[in-house]
């Protein structure tokens, strides 16, 4: 009985991370400087696009906090990687893994160059398709024991 617990447990954190990841990455932004200590902007809520890329500069010479996004999307990551527990899904889970490494580095540059003040307003805004496909994982994941 206490597997299942654990399981439901499990089952239970990955959905709140998946919506936490979604309303920091995408739905809710707040914009920031850091180059001369924190600099507040301005609060947006942001339903599209879908997925936006800017990877040399745009005329945003602000951050946003959708890095805050990615962490949840890569706790979620973390807590749903285990292929004794989950084979049919572990490459699916990989690879969602390996995607928000590679935006939370992105997002992570970004930071470090606006506190050198060489921020050109590059950013990586793919939060709706981590959810979808944190969704999907989620879905194929069988969380009680057989």
């Amino acid at each position: 009985m206490r597997i299942k617990e654990k399981h439901m447990h499990i089952k239970k954190l990955s959905l709140v991370l998946l919506f936490l990841g979604l309303i920091f990455g995408q739905l809710l932004i707040f914009t920031f400087n850091l180059n001369n200590g924190f600099e507040f902007h301005k609060t947006i809520f942001r339903l599209l696009p879908i997925a936006d890329y800017s990877g040399t500069g745009s005329q945003e010479s602000y951050l946003s906090s959708n890095i805050l996004g990615y962490l949840f999307f890569l706790v979620f990551a973390i807590v749903n990687l285990n292929k004794s527990k989950w084979p049919s899904t572990f490459k699916a889970s990989l690879l969602f893994l390996l995607i928000v490494l590679v935006v939370t580095f992105f997002e992570l540059t970004s930071i470090i160059q606006d506190m050198n003040n060489l921020y050109s307003g590059k950013y990586f805004r793919i939060a709706w398709l981590l959810f979808l496909l944190g969704i999907w994982i989620y879905s194929k994941k069988e969380y009680r024991k057989k």
